[in-house]
């Protein structure tokens, strides 16, 4: 939790039906490559001064940092990786300086890996330095050159310290050791250090009590408030009173203290504006804490949504609105007169029907860069000058991309047979309706949601001919803690009849053919595809997991999520320990109600979800003698990073998809 120097701003009136989703003509159907290419622009940052961008690009958009000026847009520096290295995040330390940190592509794997390293260079290429990480102690030679100290852990820009020259202010988070190397431990507590950007020098600045903590800064660049996991891995909070005291425990009364969250300090440093929940509500809200009297002030909440950002000044040092976000976002100003506002308005008109995010700013505030994108459109970026008040165009994330041409997001609600309130979102093919359709639940899935905004995935299925439905199923995010917490323990279940419920109402509101419709998911969605498909035998024609789970008995043991104490913590408060309900909700072991065709995707190296998951649902649906497809990627993980790879995975998924949604007959679906 770095301190907030991006804003969110969104219009104010958002348009439901943009151009290029209120036609009934049928696109153009356009190349799998459109879709699956990484975005060529990304992250671009101001320097401080605001006189130069720097921004990601190169193969797959991470693998070389580039730098412009903002007067002529000129080419004036920046870095590139070596093979088998990629960008893994960056920031400016100075006017001329930029810290970068990189991951690495291992053996075997497609998606490179954050190494923990740290460099930093000059933007026009001088005064390069390894300053922290595993190989920092190696780089140096000769007798009389003091050796920096390798350090086995990862670390995280807490704050560039502006006012000094040298240092930045990180959080380091050890590594653990096992018999085959080191890797990253998420029950590690960080160390707060100062690092210096020439010669890797690290100062210890004190150890925080929380695993896997994040960290917020006053105005003072001091480290105060940490969110994390306590000793029996529950999420709480610690803070300093004192700027140069030790760390306490850090309790609101009446407040669910598990929802607490340090937002950012009041420019006097006399407060602090955090988000969170009462005791006897459901949906996080904004309240400022005044850090003398120890008085709680509620800033604003809404009905219906938790708060889903926080929008600042240009300069990133006062909150000056928020955004919920039930079907589409919506910004609410705390002061509507206020200068911040003003601007925010301006770009909003400037930009109807998108939404508009600062993600970028100089230091003063004046010059801002600006990312306007929507559910058709996978983003622009602009240079904002406050004092001109004029946006000029520097480049788009996806140029090849033409919003005319993608469908809109139109969001839904309908309420779910046990009488809770749902909401979702349909892209429809263009066409008439009814429509193929695809089922399209979200990963997570707890906390996590979908959302009016681009996505790639839908739009190449509904440039195929397929209505799209996503639903954002009790346990998904943004609704209320109760909303969410009502999803624990009903994987298989409740959480599956949301989804079952959402399908039925497209059919009865005649947006699905009944007899033409898939359900496909990744990850948790993987596990809902082939749960449809035991549960609901009858109502989709062909299900497709990919990198999903379906042995959840083996979910306890398996992957990344129960190595760690937090992620054993989350498994017991997500799935519990009830081996047979386990079993009875896990499509591995219910292979033979499965009476639809199935298309099996995954990663020989996912660390989530264990490879054995795929395995053993293979081999559940060959003992049925079950009508399956497989594919197996030898070097890729949770997802697919190759590009290469990601369009042979879709162009299997779409001939899957249009044998057993768009035939006819029976026969040309073997």
């Amino acid at each position: 939790m770095r301190r907030i120097f991006g804003t969110w701003v969104i219009c104010a009136t958002l348009i439901c039906a943009t151009q290029a989703a209120s036609g009934s003509e049928t696109p153009a159907v356009l190349s799998i490559e459109n879709f699956t290419r990484y975005d060529e622009f990304n992250s671009p940052r101001l320097s401080p001064d605001g006189n130069h961008i720097a921004y990601l690009t190169g193969k797959y958009g991470h693998s070389i940092i580039a730098v412009i000026n903002t007067k002529d847009r000129k080419l004036v520096g920046g870095v590139q990786c070596p093979d088998g290295f990629q960008i893994f995040d960056f920031d400016w330390k100075s006017d001329v300086r930029i810290v970068y940190q990189l991951a690495e592509r291992e053996p075997g794997m497609a998606q490179p890996t954050p190494t923990g390293e740290m460099e930093a260079i000059n933007f026009d290429g001088k005064s390069q330095n390894v300053v922290y990480g595993y190989r920092a102690g190696e780089m140096q030679t000769g007798t009389n050159l003091k050796v920096r100290q390798s350090s086995y852990a990862s670390a995280e820009i807490i704050s560039p310290l502006l006012s000094d020259e040298k240092n930045i202010l990180i959080a380091e988070y050890p590594w653990r050791t096992s018999v085959n190397g080191w890797y990253f431990d998420r029950d590690a507590k960080p160390t707060v250090l100062k690092l210096d950007v020439f010669t890797g020098k690290k100062q210890q600045l004190g150890l925080v009590p929380l695993a896997n903590a994040s960290l917020l800064v006053d105005a003072n660049d001091e480290a105060r408030f940490a969110v994390g996991a306590d000793e029996r891995s529950q999420l709480t909070v610690s803070w300093k009173p004192d700027p140069k005291g030790p760390w306490q425990a850090f309790a609101l009364p009446d407040f669910k203290q598990d929802s607490v969250t340090p937002e950012l300090f009041s420019e006097d440093n006399q407060g602090v504006y955090l988000t969170g929940v009462r005791t006897n509500e459901s949906l996080t809200a904004l309240y400022k804490l005044d850090l003398q009297t120890r008085e709680v002030a509620k800033v604003y909440g809404a009905d219906g949504a938790d708060i889903s950002s926080l929008i600042t000044d240009l300069a990133g040092r006062q909150i000056v609105g928020v955004v919920t976000d039930i079907d589409k976002p919506q910004a609410h100003w705390l002061d509507e007169k206020s200068q911040a506002a003003k601007i925010y308005r301006l770009l909003a008109r400037a930009f109807p029907g998108q939404i508009v995010s600062v993600v970028s700013t100089s230091h003063d505030g004046i010059r801002a860069i600006v990312f306007v994108h929507s559910d058709v459109n996978p983003g622009d970026y602009y240079l904002f000058d406050t004092q001109a008040m004029n946006a000029d165009h520097l480049f788009s994330a996806s140029r090849w991309i033409d919003p005319a041409q993608m469908r809109g997001k139109e969001p839904f609600g309908f309420k779910a047979r046990d009488g809770v309130e749902l909401h979702g979102y349909l892209t429809r093919p263009g066409n008439s309706g009814p429509y193929p359709m695809v089922v399209l639940p979200h990963g997570g899935p707890h906390g996590v949601r979908d959302k009016w905004n681009y996505d790639w995935e839908v739009q190449l299925l509904a440039n195929r001919g397929y209505a799209v439905l996503q639903l954002n199923f009790r346990g998904s995010g943004g609704y209320g803690q109760d909303f969410e917490s009502s999803g624990y323990h009903e994987w298989g279940a409740r959480m599956q009849d949301d989804i079952t419920d959402a399908t039925h109402w497209a059919i009865d509101n005649k947006l699905a053919q009944p007899e033409r419709i898939g359900i496909f998911g990744a990850s948790y969605g993987g596990y809902a595809a082939l749960m449809g498909a035991v549960r609901e035998p009858r109502l989709y024609r062909c299900a497709i997991g990919y990198a999903g789970v379906y042995d959840l008995e083996l979910m306890l043991s398996s992957g990344d999520v129960p190595r760690s104490r937090i992620g054993r913590a989350y498994l017991d408060k997500a799935l519990g320990n009830d081996a047979t309900q386990l079993r009875a909700r896990s499509p591995a072991a219910h292979a033979a109600d499965i009476q639809i065709p199935v298309l099996l995707i995954h990663g020989k190296e996912d660390w989530r979800a264990d490879f054995k998951q795929a395995k053993t649902m293979k081999a559940a649906l060959e003992a049925n003698h079950k009508d399956f497809e497989w594919m197996a990627l030898s070097r890729e993980g949770h997802g697919v990073y190759d590009e290469e790879t990601r369009r042979e995975v879709y162009e299997r998924i779409l001939k899957f998809l249009d044998r057993h949604l768009k035939s006819t007959d029976p026969a040309q679906e073997r």
